[in-house]
């Protein structure tokens, strides 16, 4: 998605690119009027996350057929894999423990604690109730756990997992604050953008990560980190923004503040970040408050209101790399917009 967005910048230029209609919208399904969140999808477009219902339980649901379908009761679901395998977390009355969801069966890994990333190869990633009490971030694999340790802290957690079992998460430091991490068998600490704390929250296979964190000012800020700098991604006017989804090709989903103090979806891609709600088609009577998640084939994941009521959608690119014919046109119309131009 990366070069044709960036193609279409050159083509076009950055206000000529908000204008153009590059997503449609597909609704995933309604999440009521409770706390309800669309929190992963996999490169099929299958999406998972939780709703809130009418009597005040938090559900784990499966996006299906524009309608959220309950796994069951009593959970969240966080992340589901290529094989339709979600990870999340289920809550009784002895505490949050690790399950699985695939099938239509519901597999407990054992595990205390919370998942919130699964691999394609079956590998889950979140953070275990540890011996001492406090939250580990941890790998899990054909049933073997391993603790990921801290940043010289108390408390870690795991948020993100790619195909070769690296991590990204959020980790206590010595000196009490949280700084977000990648690890591939030993955490990293990936510091801040001048500030105090940082979380790392989505990682791709090439190991570039995601999340927010603070500048000196004390606003929190989307990043990308490549695996040596970590590089603020600005916002959309407003004074906070924050990276939630990581493609392969390292464009960013996430959501920001504008300058009207309402928070959109945001894409980061070609070293720009756009207003999701500009992508879309002209009259589409839908806002994208916020995006959480994008698979490969471009698909975002992302929440969404329409006539008031709140929505899980799937944004679906309808951009692709022009053909030399269409290309051409592009270029006859700049050349005759240029010679209007001219004349004027």
């Amino acid at each position: 998605m990366g070069n044709r967005v960036s193609l279409l910048f050159l083509l076009l230029g950055v206000a000529s690119v908000e204008a153009a209609s590059l997503y449609t919208v597909e609704s995933l399904g309604s999440l009521g009027a409770g706390a309800s969140l669309a929190t992963g999808i996999n490169n099929s477009g299958t999406a998972v996350g939780w709703v809130t219902d009418s009597q005040g339980n938090v559900n784990p649901v499966q996006f299906l057929n524009g309608q959220a379908t309950a796994f069951g009761s009593g959970g969240q679901a966080n992340a589901i894999n290529s094989g339709g395998v979600a990870i999340g977390t289920l809550f009784t009355g002895g505490g949050p423990s690790v399950v699985e969801w695939s099938g239509g069966h519901m597999t407990s890994l054992g595990v205390a604690g919370y998942g919130t990333a699964i691999n394609n190869g079956g590998q889950v990633a979140g953070g275990y109730v540890g011996p001492d009490g406090q939250l580990h971030a941890f790998t899990w694999s054909n049933g073997v756990l391993v603790d990921l340790g801290t940043l010289g802290g108390s408390s870690s957690a795991a948020y993100g997992i790619n195909a070769s079992g690296q991590t990204a998460g959020a980790s206590m430091t010595a000196g009490g604050t949280f700084h977000a991490f990648f690890s591939n068998g030993a955490l990293e600490d990936l510091g801040t953008l001048g500030g105090t704390n940082s979380y790392g929250m989505a990682l791709n296979d090439a190991g570039q990560v995601t999340g927010n964190a603070q500048t000196a000012a004390g606003y929190s800020t989307a990043f990308l980190w490549d695996g040596q700098h970590m590089k603020s991604l600005g916002t959309l006017g407003g004074t906070q923004s924050y990276g939630y989804g990581i493609d392969s090709n390292g464009d960013v989903v996430g959501y920001s503040w504008t300058g009207d103090g309402v928070t959109h979806g945001f894409l980061y891609s070609g070293g720009v970040m756009l207003d999701l709600n500009s992508l879309l088609p002209i009259g589409s009577g839908w806002t994208i408050d916020g995006a959480y998640g994008i698979n490969d084939a471009g698909q975002i994941l992302a929440l969404a209101t329409h006539d008031g009521q709140r929505y899980a959608v799937d944004l679906n690119p309808i951009l692709t790399t022009p053909e030399p014919a269409a290309l051409a046109l592009v270029l006859l119309g700049l050349v005759a917009i240029t010679g209007i131009r001219r004349r004027r």
